[in-house]
């Protein structure tokens, strides 16, 4: 008998320091935790989070503020989610494909799905290099699955030389040119 093809929603950062206190919070973050979850309590398949949790000395504080130290409440996941956050990894980059324990975890489940949705933040930075590499990954193994990003979903800050809207809108391009559809 051959088993169903299920769908996954891998949720990146929506963590306290990305939405609610920290260098990095934003209230654009906070503004999508509600219709996240709402989603994922109509969400029919799995559902894996992807956080950052920072050593103290982490080269990425080289490009960004020191945010999300692991073992601080900036690096937990928002209380509004934590019910779904039953399956949760942890990153020390941009890119949650660098994560090892969640690669090795997502390539030994990757033939179950048949579609991959990515929700979170923030869009032009960690949503936009984890699609990149996972779109690579599948195409390397040649294999054929859906990718999307939900684009209502989906944030990031506006900051000195970043404009939110105009980041969002070039990750969205950036995106669709790489075969990864924006729903």
């Amino acid at each position: 008998m051959m088993k169903s093809m299920s769908n996954l929603v891998v949720v990146i950062d929506m963590v306290k320091g990305f939405s609610e206190e920290g260098a990095l919070a934003s209230d654009h973050v906070k503004s999508i935790i509600e219709p996240i979850r709402t989603y994922l309590e109509h969400h029919p398949g799995d559902i894996v989070f992807v956080s950052d949790a920072h050593d103290e000395d982490s080269s990425e504080f080289h490009d960004f503020p020191v945010h999300c130290i692991k073992g601080t409440r900036e690096a937990e996941v928002v209380d509004r989610l934590q019910l779904f956050a039953h399956t949760c990894f942890q990153k020390n980059s941009v890119n949650a494909f660098q994560s090892e324990s969640f690669r090795t975890y997502l390539v030994e489940k990757l033939h179950d799905y048949e579609k991959i949705s990515i929700i979170g933040c923030c869009t032009d930075i960690c949503i936009l290099n984890f699609a990149l590499a996972l779109k690579s990954y599948v195409t390397e193994q040649n294999l054929v699955k859906e990718i999307a990003v939900l684009q209502d979903l989906v944030a990031t800050f506006d900051g000195p030389d970043h404009d939110r809207v105009e980041a969002s809108e070039s990750a969205f391009q950036i995106l669709r040119t790489n075969g990864i559809k924006i729903e």
